[in-house]
């Protein structure tokens, strides 16, 4: 099922898998340069008055979103979001991703250049859904999910895509923000955990730009604002039911029962979990967004999504309010030095950012390089 919350955190960090060899990266990588092939400029389409309506809405949004991200966030400056592709579709991309069935081990692609990443992409959804079929065969756990963006980090501008004219002023800031920080802040390799700090640093940088997108050009007592906040609350509370239910199996899968036990209490928690969240729904939820959502369906794989989106949020947070002073550009620039810092590492602590972030915050120091 698609919803808001993973919408927003199912944003593909890097096609450039798909543009480079082997029969999947040169076919998908095809199909996308047909789809890049159909882009024109923002602006062009501003300027016509046809371009009418919520796609009108959409660029002007994206190019206020994007100024703003440059400007203000010192996010890097691309050709990202100054195009915009009309496509007959609800989505860009159906992605891939699996699990083990009894633990949260992740499954991992291997990628020229990039590494190893925890997603494969498809542009046509029956081919995403043959691979989870394969993928439940070998006794994993899957799931295919839409995509509405992804990052080619500089390789590619990234464009805009007409079906985004349904989306809110708040989630078109997210999206762009999200992705530039990909083109800004990536670090490539197969190091383990290089994946989740990309995704979770894209994250949050997406979601407190867009606040303070939307703070900036309405105020800090707009109802445009306290609205975001609304959407925001109800995404984190639903990320936490999920790691809520991924800490009951956790407990689970290590311990000494047998493969079949371990199978039927999986079963009897996500049950559990599915009847709980129904009857808790009001007290956990502001709006509505995520009543009808199906928890009884969920699996390791959906579950080790938002685990990949959501991870060590707080971390971020501390980093940007105690080491950053809530300044989200210094934020940026420290993060990408180190990112920078780890990406020159041979190994250790010193090629693991997050640990980096963690030094900085255990010595109540402020981030390398802020007075």
């Amino acid at each position: 099922m698609r919803n808001r919350a993973a919408l927003l955190a199912c944003l593909l960090a890097s096609s450039l898998a798909l543009l480079l060899s082997s029969c999947y990266e040169t076919k998908e990588g095809l199909r996308y340069l047909s789809i890049r092939s159909k882009a024109r400029g923002v602006d062009k389409a501003l300027a016509d008055p046809k371009t009418v309506g919520d796609e009108r809405l959409l660029l002007e949004r994206a190019k206020a979103a994007r100024a703003f991200a440059i400007a203000e966030l010192g996010l890097k400056e691309t050709k990202n979001y100054t195009s915009i592709v009309e496509l007959d579709a609800d989505r860009l991309a159906t992605v891939v991703q699996a699990c083990a069935e009894l633990s949260f081990d992740r499954h991992l692609w291997a990628y020229p250049v990039v590494g190893k990443m925890p997603y494969r992409g498809y542009f046509d959804p029956k081919d995403a859904e043959k691979e989870v079929a394969q993928l439940k065969k070998e006794g994993l756990d899957a799931i295919a999910r839409p995509v509405d963006a992804f990052s080619t980090l500089g390789w590619l501008a990234d464009p805009l895509f007409s079906f985004m004219s349904s989306y809110g002023e708040a989630e078109v800031a997210d999206l762009v923000i999200h992705e530039m920080t990909h083109a800004t802040v990536f670090l490539k390799g197969d190091r383990p955990g290089l994946e989740q700090f990309n995704e979770e640093l894209a994250t949050f940088v997406g979601r407190e730009g867009s606040l303070l997108y939307l703070a900036r050009k309405y105020g800090a007592g707009s109802p445009e604002l306290a609205a975001a906040r609304v959407e925001r609350s109800d995404a984190e509370a639903f990320s936490a039911y999920l790691a809520g239910t991924a800490k009951e199996l956790e407990a689970v899968y290590a311990s000494a029962a047998s493969d079949g036990e371990k199978r039927v209490r999986k079963a009897e928690i996500i049950a559990a979990r599915a009847v709980q969240y129904k009857a808790d729904y009001r007290r956990l939820f502001k709006g509505e967004a995520y009543e009808s959502f199906p928890m009884e369906r969920i699996n390791n794989a959906y579950l080790d999504l938002y685990r990949l989106y959501e991870g060590e949020s707080a971390l971020y947070k501390d980093y940007y309010d105690k080491a950053c002073g809530g300044d989200m550009k210094t934020f940026i620039e420290a993060i990408a030095r180190i990112a920078r810092e780890a990406a020159a590492s041979h190994g250790g602590e010193a090629a693991d950012p997050k640990a980096a972030m963690r030094r900085v915050l255990a010595a109540g120091a402020a981030a390398p390089g802020r007075d």
